[in-house]
């Protein structure tokens, strides 16, 4: 019997099938399965797992699991800990987003090492619907909505369109040993509030508000690819090279409308914030913002993008 996750997955991986993957193992039900599919299909692939040291025995035995199955399989596998909760405390930042930078820092690591052509994620179809609502919230544009890329250079996820209860359904017909991760069942975060009780009063309301979120977001997908080839044809016409820099004239920006719009999908590549732009537009000249890279001055009638020193 061929069940609809290992088609989607057959389909997505159809034209990567000669690549290198390092994927990346939790020991969770998502990961699992993912790495299972991966074995299934005898393509060629690594192992990498990251041991935060949040849930003291249980991040180890989480750790000796994946190890573990990684043994048996005869496969390549690569492991790490990180003092997590003190490199958040250091750098004054949240625990999952501490996180999320120390293992990705450590996949762009191996991948550079190793020569892996993609750093492969379990994402699924909930974590879309999970990133749409906490993006929504937030009063984000277009970008925020569209979620979390299918594919970009270095980073797949095949999972993307499958949802977590596919997943689980896939593991128990199919015998896939997981762990389960105790801190996604309580609600000390936003994302597990919107996971573990927001998403499920959806679901009492209408058994098909998932695939009627899939839809909306692959909507938005479209409506994102049609507003970024209108935004590269005017940044092609009103951006100039000026030797090392970039010149835009304040005058064809003021043009377009709507301007906010405009602004944000133009500049904020460069780490520009729309509105601290749009000031410099009447701002005398030689003042100036900075994003972590670039420099944007007024120069008369004109703004300047340079990088920084």
């Amino acid at each position: 019997m061929e069940y609809n996750i290992e088609k989607v997955f057959k389909e997505k991986l159809k034209l990567l099938k000669d690549s290198k993957f390092l994927i990346a193992v939790s020991g969770g039900v998502d990961s699992m399965v993912l790495v299972n599919l991966f074995k299934k299909s005898d393509l060629n692939f690594s192992v990498a797992h990251c041991n935060f040291k949040l849930r003291s025995e249980e991040s180890d035995l989480d750790q000796a699991f994946v190890k573990s199955w990684v043994v048996d399989n005869n496969q390549k596998y690569y492991s790490t800990s990180f003092d997590t909760k003190e490199f958040c405390r250091y750098n004054k930042i949240g625990i999952q987003e501490g996180a999320r930078k120390l293992r990705y820092e450590w996949f762009y690591d191996l991948k550079e090492i190793y020569g892996f052509d993609y750093i492969v994620t379990a994402h699924h179809l909930n974590d879309q619907i999970e990133t749409y609502l906490i993006n929504s919230m937030r009063g984000t544009g277009l970008s925020g909505l569209v979620g979390i890329p299918e594919k970009t250079d270095n980073l797949f996820r095949p999972l993307l369109n499958i949802s977590k209860t596919e997943i689980e359904e896939y593991a128990i017909n199919n015998k896939i040993q997981f762990r389960v991760d105790s801190s996604n069942l309580g609600n000390d975060y936003l994302r597990n509030t919107i996971r573990n009780s927001i998403i499920p009063k959806f679901q009492e309301y209408d058994d098909n508000v998932m695939l009627k979120f899939k839809t909306t977001i692959n909507n938005l997908n479209s409506t994102k690819i049609f507003a970024d080839i209108i935004i590269n044809n005017i940044k092609e016409k009103i951006f100039l090279k000026d030797g090392l820099d970039e010149r835009v004239k304040i005058s064809e920006l003021s043009k377009l409308n709507p301007l906010e719009f405009y602004v944000h999908s133009l500049f904020s590549a460069y780490g520009f914030d729309f509105k601290e732009v749009i000031k410099l537009f009447s701002s005398d000249t030689g003042k100036y913002i900075k994003s972590i890279r670039y420099k944007l001055t007024k120069n008369k009638n004109d703004l300047i993008i340079s990088k920084n020193d």
